[in-house]
């Protein structure tokens, strides 16, 4: 938090001096895009939009939604065009994933997961695909973490089953719990804990190759096993200081998938208002560096101070036509407002950086 107030001053956002952004200071030579849109800002002040998470329409991609939370008042969806429809003042929700397929009730359902600052639980919800709604799961599941945050979900190539690995702010704790089909009603059993040495948010599975990625705030981002029985074991694939660029904090990851195992992994390179991409095959080679600087002509910021961040290789329509990247942006500028989430092209990220 100090940081971020430290940032906000020097941008004159505290003072009402000229500002600009981090990332239009960019070296000369580094990879840049520019977002397509943003959403309007969210209703809280201050460092509220944190993590977004990007839902595929099952036969139209034009009807796709992002949630996102305001983590001072709960869940927000918006549509492929950024416009808001719907708002769940639900508590202090951080951070957000879902999975479609879930078997409950007889029924394949969408499960979308958060995590409760307000209640230190995990709260769920069903996504009608035909009203593009968001309605309660059920009771939220109490983690008895001292303030649980980082958050995302697991679908077992193995088994088929469905996970969601939930973290502890401030701590280096980290639970997996298995969601359940108890009578129609949907449950969650604990079925591992670890601690990842330091504190930690960010996270994102593969659910192909079975893999748990973890961003290790002010270190590094790990690979470990998704499976219920992986313990502790990891291994590295970056770190603060270790040649790339990374700057703490280390937050939001995420994962473009290829076919046959094949893609890429982005991290939210916080600290430096960037963001890292790595192969998502074999030992994740470093691939580059991008940031997201302003488009003055259409009136949108670039994106700094970036928290939580998710990404789609799927076609969501010519806006999109190689997927979709969704960051949120913890600087708001021209105007100055609430933090809101920027919509990047995949297209553009895979032309700047000479992706394959």
């Amino acid at each position: 938090m100090f940081q971020r107030i430290v940032l906000l001053a020097a941008l004159g956002v505290l003072a009402g001096c000229p500002r600009t952004e981090p990332s239009e200071t960019a070296p000369a030579n580094a990879h840049t895009v520019q977002a397509v849109l943003e959403t309007p800002p969210v209703d809280s002040s201050g460092d509220a939009a944190d993590d977004p998470v990007i839902w595929v329409h099952p036969t139209d991609p034009l009807m796709s939604l992002v949630i996102g939370t305001d983590k001072d008042k709960g869940l927000n969806v918006y549509d492929l065009e950024g416009r808001l429809l719907q708002s769940l003042p639900d508590g202090r929700l951080n951070n957000v994933d879902l999975r479609d397929g879930f078997m409950l009730g007889g029924s394949a359902v969408t499960v979308v997961a958060a995590s409760n600052r307000s209640n230190q639980r995990i709260a769920f919800y069903l996504l009608n695909p035909a009203t593009r709604q968001l309605t309660s799961a059920g009771p939220s599941v109490p983690t008895g973490l001292g303030d649980p945050d980082g958050l995302c979900m697991y679908k077992s190539a193995v088994t088929g089953a469905y996970f969601v690995f939930v973290d502890d702010s401030g701590a280096s704790a980290f639970q997996q719990w298995r969601l359940n089909d108890n009578g129609g009603q949907l449950t969650a059993t604990r079925v591992r804990e670890f601690d990842v040495g330091h504190p930690a948010e960010g996270c994102a599975t593969d659910d192909e190759l079975g893999f748990l990625y973890v961003a290790e705030e002010g270190g590094a981002l790990w690979k470990y096993s998704a499976e219920p029985g992986g313990g502790s074991t990891r291994t590295e694939v970056d770190r603060v200081g270790g040649g790339h660029g990374l700057r703490a904090d280390l937050e939001g990851v995420t994962i473009w998938y290829g076919p046959g195992g094949t893609g890429y992994l982005v991290l939210s390179n916080q600290g430096a208002s960037n963001f890292a991409v790595y192969r998502r095959e074999g030992a994740n080679q470093f691939l580059g560096i991008f940031h997201i600087v302003a488009d003055a002509a259409n009136g949108i910021d670039g994106v700094s101070e970036t928290d939580g961040i998710d990404v789609t290789s799927r076609p969501l329509g010519p806006k999109y036509p190689s997927g979709l990247l969704v960051v949120q942006d913890g600087v708001n500028l021209d105007p100055a407002e609430h933090q809101d989430f920027k919509y990047v092209s995949w297209q553009t990220i895979k032309g700047a950086l000479g992706l394959p």
